[in-house]
């Protein structure tokens, strides 16, 4: 049996009573590959959200992260690989934040107020461009598998606000899918509206958008 260094991680897996194997990895070489992962994830990230999938090359995450193409290679196969391990990241972001910002609300406006702020305080998700422009060019597998995580760690948070209002008679019955696509979509929208402006004019806007969706347009 070799003899473990004390740079060396310890990995234990029985197999059966008295028996294990034994895997040796030196802990220097373990932080540079997180290390090195982490540089090629927050690259791709960056250049994905700001030129959209199809328009980023492995060579240009390469120099963005300041290492040789070949080495993107060890740690993702492909491109393809590399937009989704990116992209599931970025929804289990935002559904942490979502969570965060409207578990400890019981009234919708708040709710809906937490939940615009969260969105506001990060990068622009961009669903509705990556549903349409960049997901399309993804295999079947990796376009279920992005939409299946962006329904469940974004679109359902929301939805399930609407659905819990509804059931306390907080708003009256209608499709809690339609009201949580259409805050959404304001949400996507914002940036457009009124690009580069601070977060307090954003929020004006946020404010009107609630109150349109609660209140309704017609005048009291």
């Amino acid at each position: 049996m070799p003899v473990l260094r004390y740079n060396q991680l310890r990995i234990f897996n029985y197999q059966t009573l008295g028996k294990f194997t034994l895997t040796e990895a030196p802990l220097s070489k373990q932080s540079t590959i997180c290390n090195g992962r982490s540089r090629v994830i927050d690259a791709a990230e960056r250049l994905f959200r700001a030129r959209g999938y199809s328009n980023v090359t492995m060579r240009d995450i390469a120099s963005y992260a300041g290492i040789r193409q070949a080495s993107l290679y060890y740690h993702f196969e492909s491109k393809e690989h590399l937009y989704v391990a990116v992209t599931e990241l970025e929804f289990e972001h935002h559904h942490k934040g979502l969570q965060n910002a409207i578990e400890q609300q019981d009234n919708l406006r708040v709710q809906l107020n937490c939940a615009a702020n969260w969105f506001l305080s990060q990068p622009p998700v961009h669903l509705l461009s990556m549903l349409h422009t960049d997901m399309p060019c993804l295999s079947e597998e990796n376009l279920k598998k992005l939409s299946a995580s962006s329904r469940r760690c974004i679109f359902i948070p929301v939805q399930q606000m609407f659905e819990v209002a509804q059931q306390k008679g907080e708003i009256r019955c209608c499709r809690a899918n339609v009201l949580a696509g259409f805050f959404l979509s304001v949400m996507e929208s914002i940036p457009m509206v009124i690009p580069g402006s601070g977060v307090e004019a954003k929020q004006v806007i946020v404010n009107e958008m609630i109150d349109v969706l609660l209140d309704g347009l017609t005048p009291k």
